[in-house]
């Protein structure tokens, strides 16, 4: 009896090693997910003829629910025409952090997504001059912070498209003239990338 019951404890251990070597379903996603397609790279093809400027986009992914990027803006708008007040964003760098939803790939983070985003710019923009009694175009930094919402989809070969948009709110820097108090600074695009 002590035989059969050592022989039977022996079978079943022999039976949860096999188990135990064999990775589940879920491990083997996690493990294609550490080894697939995370970084992405785009350009927002908005800016680039709508501006025209050049707005570049890197995102590292960090799970199949979030990504955490940084945009370059560089305008090539050279516009002296001074209107009253405007102000044309020549540069900016903006890090983001995404959230991804509805999601259900393990190596998803595609599809509806939130963001936050702290956007640091240069601007130009025109202030009053009361020694020449006109206006004149200044340079000047500012800061917003902000949130965004947008779509991104992906194809398996790692083409992308993202649509976005979003408001951040300006800080204002000090040095800043009272008439660039403005309140919010838009964020948005149309971006065609690859992940790789």
């Amino acid at each position: 009896m002590k035989n059969l019951l050592f022989l039977l404890i022996v079978l079943l251990s022999g039976f949860s090693i096999n188990a135990q070597e064999e990775p589940t379903d879920s491990e083997k996603r996690m493990e294609k997910f550490a080894t697939a397609k995370r970084n992405e790279l785009s350009l927002d093809v908005y800016a680039l003829l709508a501006v025209p400027a050049l707005n570049l986009r890197y995102e590292r992914i960090l799970g199949r629910f979030s990504g955490l990027g940084i945009d370059l803006f560089i305008s090539f708008d050279n516009n002296d025409d001074l209107i009253n007040y405007s102000e044309i964003e020549n540069f900016s760098l903006t890090p983001y952090f995404r959230q991804y939803f509805f999601s259900k790939e393990d190596f998803g983070a595609k599809g509806f997504y939130a963001e936050g985003f702290i956007k640091f710019f240069t601007f130009d923009g025109e202030v009053f001059n009361p020694v020449t009694n006109d206006f004149v175009l200044d340079s000047f930094f500012e800061t917003a912070i902000g949130f965004g919402i947008g779509w991104k989809w992906i194809n398996r070969n790692g083409f992308l498209v993202d649509l976005g948009f979003g408001f951040g709110r300006n800080i204002g820097i000090d040095g800043n003239p009272e008439e660039f108090d403005n309140d919010f600074q838009p964020r948005g695009g149309l971006h065609f990338g690859w992940r790789f």
